[in-house]
């Protein structure tokens, strides 16, 4: 998504913590998500301490596209009182973190998600033959599994400060949108 400003003291700050910009990013692209608050929160904790973090990003969407280093930009959602139309967080793309949809969760996503998903249920466990032996049922089985969950690394995942927020408004300049 088009993104109208841009913000190079956000990248100094990254560089000056020992953070790379990297490949060929155009600084007034984004990707931008939306993910509720208490992930977060669990997750710039999580990237505090390991330097990264795993965020879900739903469907497989352009992570491919994407080049490492990208800002994201990030909406936070299920904040209460605290919730704005806007993107509040921000990191830099690492890359896109490959699964399929029969393995277990990548490593790496915020604890606080993990514990509110659970295993994928479609994951079966080590040495169940029984399932590999029925694949007559398959066919039924694949109309009930989830669609296929995308995840990307995320590094530098932090708030970001208030002057600094892009609202919803913002994120597609007026003149792409037809004036609207």
């Amino acid at each position: 998504m088009t993104v109208d400003r841009v913000n190079p003291e956000y990248d100094a700050a990254v560089v000056s913590r020992g953070g790379a910009l990297t490949g060929s990013i155009d600084p007034d692209r984004a990707l931008v998500v939306a993910m509720p608050l208490r992930h977060l929160e669990a997750g710039a904790e999580a990237c505090e301490s390991d330097g990264s973090v795993v965020l879900p990003a739903g469907g497989p969407g352009d992570l491919e596209a994407t080049p490492p280093g990208s800002r994201v930009l990030v909406i936070a959602t299920e904040a209460g009182d605290a919730e704005v139309p806007a993107a509040t967080w921000s990191g830099r793309f690492a890359g896109r973190v490959a699964h399929e949809p029969s393995e277990p969760w990548p490593a790496g996503l915020p604890a606080t998600w993990v514990e509110e998903h659970g295993a994928p249920e479609h994951v079966a466990p080590a040495g169940d033959d029984v399932a590999a032996a029925d694949d007559e049922d398959d066919e039924d089985d694949e109309d009930d599994l989830p669609g296929p969950q995308s995840f990307f690394r995320v590094t530098d995942l932090a708030p970001m400060a208030r002057e600094r927020w892009i609202f919803a408004n913002e994120l597609v300049p007026k003149q792409e949108r037809g004036g609207r």
